[in-house]
């Protein structure tokens, strides 16, 4: 059985694992920049990636922190050939962790309509829609109190 662990990357390697998992799962395939990855609130969030027993990055999550009540799940990625095998629950559970140490009172995310299923197995609920991203892929924004 193959092992995983979660870190917050601070290394320019392991930095440089953590967007381009993200890029490769979130960007890539709808011809996005890779410049697109990355945006203005990345110094004040929390960033997760798994790694393998190799150290190859897995899967990558991120809890955008608002204020001391609220914080935000993003960047939510697995690599596709791992999807379906426990990853994103234990990166949920991580942010979930963090966002508990930080005492913040519920967490919001913005779901592809594809991804709404493994949020609500979570104890997440639709509040309401959300956007279109790329054009292509519908969003929902979910919440969990915490």
């Amino acid at each position: 059985m193959k092992s995983y662990r979660i870190i917050e990357p601070s290394s320019e390697e392991e930095l440089e694992k953590y967007y381009q998992l993200r890029y490769e799962i979130l960007r890539k395939p709808w011809n996005q920049p890779v410049t697109s990855t990355r945006d203005e609130w990345e110094k004040i969030s929390i960033h997760m990636l798994m790694l393998d027993e190799n150290g190859e990055g897995v899967a990558t999550g991120r809890l955008q922190l608002y204020n001391n009540r609220e914080g935000q799940i993003r960047s939510m990625a697995v690599r596709t050939d791992l999807q379906g095998k426990g990853l994103g629950t234990e990166i949920i559970r991580y942010i979930e962790q963090k966002a508990n140490e930080k005492k913040l009172d519920y967490l919001i995310l913005d779901a592809r309509e594809n991804a709404i299923h493994f949020y609500e197995k979570h104890g997440y609920f639709v509040i309401s829609d959300s956007y279109m991203l790329f054009g292509v892929i519908r969003h929902f924004r979910m919440k969990k109190n915490l």
